[in-house]
C-alpha cells in the first residue's frame, strides 16, 4: 500500500488533515481538483465578512458576497470536472453555513431626489458548492448503519465510523443512498458515479484537537503529534483503498481501434459529439467574456482608489472623481512641465498635485511643490490667469477612513491659506463620486460639488450631503438553494463488492 499512496495525491479543500501527505487548497482560492487523484471537500463559505444582520441572519458585506458566489461556482464546477475525470471526490457532509448575500440586482422607485433604491439579497448556502443534493438539513447523532449494497465502503467504515458522527440529513436518490441513521431512517451517506469517478458524500471527521495538536515552545507554531501522523497514514491507506476498489469494479475493456468504424457508430453518437463540440465552442466564449468582465470589475471599483491608493492609481481615482463633478480632468505633461492633474469647468480653472501617506499626515513638502507647479503653469505662454491650487491627499492611507487622525499638518494648512489654496481628503471624495457614478443625471449636485472646490480657500473641502431621500432597502429572492442535482454528474449507483447493482 505505500507504494500506491506514494503515487496519490490528495487535496483537502477548505479543511486540514493530519500529516504532510495530505495537501491542504484554501478554498478562496481558484485552484484545479484535476491535479488530485482523490479529493476531500468540506463545506464552507471560506473568510468572508459581514456589516449587518437581514432577517436574523448574517448578510455578507458586497464584495465578500461576490468573492463567495464565485467561489462556490468555482468549487462546483470543480467537482463535477474532478468525478467527470475519474477521481474520487468525497464531501464531508459538515453542518452547512447560511447566510444572505448580495446578488449585484437593484430595483428603483421614484424619481430625481426622491428615488429609493433596493438592493436585492437572496440566501447562499456552505452547500451551494456541491451537486446532486436535492436537500441538506442539519441533524447530528451517532448511530449509523451501512446499507445493503454498500459493501465497496466497509473497510474504510470499520476503520473510522466510530469518529464519523453525521451532523446533516441529506435529500438524495433512494438508489445512491449508502449510510442511514439507526433509528429514524435519515439518509447520511451516499454515492453517485459520474462518467469515470465516484462522489462520495460521507459523515465528516472527528478528533480531538489536544492529542492531535502541539504548539512548539519556541516558535508558537502548531505541529501534528506522532498520533495524528498515525492517524493521518491510517486516513491516507483507507482512502487509496477504497479509489482502488471502486476503480477496479468499474473498469471497462477499452475500444480496440475497428470499433471506431463507422460501420459500428449509432447516430446518437454523432449527435451527442455535435453537442459537445458546441458546448467546448461555448466554454470558450464564456471564459473570454468572464475574463472582460473581469476587466470591467476592476475597472468599476477604481473609485474605491480614493480610499486607500496612492501615487499614478490615487492620481486615476482622482480624475475619475473630477470627471464625474462636471469637469474636464486630465493629467498634464508637456515635456518641461508635469502636473498631476489640471481641471476645468464652467467656474473656472485648477491644477491639483495628489500625494498618499502611508502613516503620516501630509506635510509642507508636498504643497510646496503645489505651489511650483502654479508658478510654472502661469508661466506657460498659453495660460493667462492663475489656476486654483487643489491638493489632494490620503493620509493614514492603510486605516479606516472614519479612523485616521488630521491629514493635512499645520503648516500645510498655514500655506494654504496663504495662496487661498483648496484642501481635499481623497476619502471624502467618495461617497459623492460614488453617488455620480450611480445617478449621473443629477447635475445640479455635480455642480455643488464643483463649487464647494471653487469657494474653499485655504481649508478642507466639504462637500455637500448627498441627497436625503437617497435610501437603500433590501429586498431577498427567491435562495437558489444547494439542491440542483448537476447533470455533469450521472447517475448510478458505486458496485457493491464488485459487482453493478
Amino acid at each position: 500500500m505505500d507504494a500506491q499512496m506514494s503515487k496519490r495525491r490528495i487535496f483537502t479543500v477548505g479543511f486540514p488533515l493530519p500529516g504532510d501527505d495530505f495537501e491542504y487548497i484554501d478554498f478562496d482560492s481558484d485552484a484545479t481538483l484535476l491535479d488530485a487523484d482523490i479529493v476531500l471537500f468540506q463545506p464552507t463559505l471560506g473568510s468572508v465578512s459581514s456589516h449587518e444582520n437581514y432577517n436574523g441572519e448574517k448578510l455578507l458585506d458586497q464584495e465578500s458576497s461576490f468573492k463567495v458566489n464565485a467561489r462556490l461556482a468555482h468549487w462546483r464546477s470543480e467537482i463535477v470536472a474532478a468525478v467527470n475525470a475519474g477521481k474520487m471526490v468525497v464531501i464531508y457532509l459538515v453542518k452547512p453555513s447560511d447566510c444572505y448575500r448580495y446578488t449585484g440586482d437593484r430595483q428603483f422607485s421614484g424619481t430625481g431626489r426622491s428615488r429609493v433604491t433596493t438592493n436585492v439579497v437572496t440566501r447562499v448556502s456552505s452547500y451551494d458548492a456541491v451537486p446532486n443534493l436535492k436537500s441538506v438539513k442539519a441533524k447530528s447523532g451517532t448511530e449509523i448503519c451501512l446499507e445493503k449494497g454498500a459493501g465497496f465502503l466497509a473497510a474504510y467504515w470499520s476503520e473510522f465510523s466510530e469518529c464519523s458522527p453525521y451532523e446533516v440529513e441529506i435529500e438524495v436518490d433512494s438508489k445512491h443512498v449508502v449510510l442511514k441513521s439507526r433509528t429514524g431512517d435519515r439518509s447520511v451517506g451516499a454515492a453517485v458515479r459520474g462518467q469515470k469517478g465516484v462522489l462520495l458524500f460521507l459523515p465528516p471527521l472527528h478528533y480531538d484537537e489536544d492529542d492531535f495538536v502541539v504548539e512548539d515552545e519556541h516558535s508558537g507554531e502548531s505541529n501534528w503529534t506522532e498520533e495524528a501522523e498515525r492517524y493521518g497514514k491510517r486516513l491516507i491507506s483507507a482512502l487509496v483503498g477504497l479509489a482502488n476498489t471502486l476503480a477496479q469494479s468499474g473498469n471497462a475493456t477499452p475500444a480496440p481501434p475497428w470499433a471506431a468504424d463507422s460501420r459500428f457508430r449509432l447516430a446518437l453518437e454523432s449527435d451527442l459529439e455535435s453537442a459537445i463540440s458546441a458546448c467546448s465552442t461555448s466554454i470558450g466564449e464564456l471564459q473570454e467574456r468572464k475574463a472582460s468582465l473581469g476587466s470591467d470589475l476592476t475597472r468599476a471599483g477604481g473609485l474605491r482608489g480614493l480610499l486607500y491608493e496612492q501615487g499614478k492609481p490615487l492620481e486615476a481615482a482622482i480624475i475619475e472623481a473630477l470627471r464625474l463633478f462636471g469637469f474636464e480632468a486630465k493629467p498634464f505633461s508637456d515635456g518641461d512641465s508635469e502636473f498631476d492633474c489640471v481641471f476645468v469647468s464652467p467656474e473656472g480653472r485648477c491644477l491639483g498635485e495628489a500625494e498618499g501617506k502611508d502613516s503620516r499626515a501630509i506635510n509642507i513638502e508636498k504643497f510646496s511643490q503645489l505651489e511650483r507647479n502654479l508658478q510654472e503653469d502661469f508661466a506657460r505662454d498659453e495660460v493667462t490667469e492663475y489656476a486654483k491650487g487643489v491638493l489632494f491627499g490620503n493620509a493614514f492611507r492603510l486605516q479606516v477612513p472614519q479612523e485616521r487622525a488630521d491629514c493635512f499638518t499645520e503648516k500645510c494648512i498655514s500655506a494654504a491659506k496663504r495662496i487661498k489654496a483648496a484642501l481635499v481628503r481623497t476619502n471624502d471624495l467618495f461617497s459623492p463620486a460614488r453617488y455620480l457614478k450611480e445617478n449621473p443625471s443629477d447635475s445640479d449636485y455635480a455642480k455643488q460639488c464643483r463649487e464647494a472646490i471653487f469657494r474653499t480657500e485655504g481649508d478642507i473641502v466639504v462637500f455637500p450631503a448627498l441627497p436625503a431621500t437617497e435610501a437603500t432597502v433590501l429586498q431577498e429572492r427567491a435562495p437558489s438553494g444547494a439542491g440542483r442535482p448537476d447533470v455533469g454528474v450521472h447517475a448510478g449507483t458505486p458496485p457493491a463488492n464488485g459487482s453493478e447493482t
